[in-house]
C-alpha cells in the first residue's frame, strides 16, 4: 500500500497528470459534485494511469478539497515508475 499526494483540479477539459514542482496534479473533466471528481480521479488514476482496477485507488483524506491523499494498492516503486512514464507520453 502507497500512499500518495496530489492536487485536483475538478471540471477541466480532458483527464491529464501533470509534474509540478510542488508534486503531483491531476486535472479530471468531472465537475466536483456529489463526489464525481473522486471517482474520476480515482478510475483515471487506477485504470489509465497505473493500469490497476479501479478499487485499488482510494481518497484517504481531503475529499471535499483540492488537495487530497490517496491510498494506492501498489509499491511506491511502481507507482512512481508508472506515474513518469504516463508524464512523459503525455507532455
Amino acid at each position: 500500500m502507497t500512499t500518495l499526494s496530489v492536487r485536483v483540479q475538478p471540471g477541466a477539459r480532458q483527464n491529464c497528470l501533470i509534474a509540478t514542482p510542488e508534486g503531483w496534479k491531476i486535472q479530471v473533466a468531472a465537475p466536483p459534485v456529489d463526489g464525481a471528481a473522486n471517482e474520476a480521479l480515482c478510475a483515471f488514476l487506477a485504470r489509465e494511469v497505473l493500469h490497476l482496477p479501479t478499487r485499488a485507488v482510494t481518497v484517504r483524506s481531503g475529499a471535499g478539497g483540492r488537495r487530497k491523499l490517496l491510498s494506492i494498492d501498489a509499491t511506491a516503486g511502481e507507482v512512481e515508475a508508472a506515474l513518469q512514464s504516463w508524464a512523459a507520453a503525455h507532455p
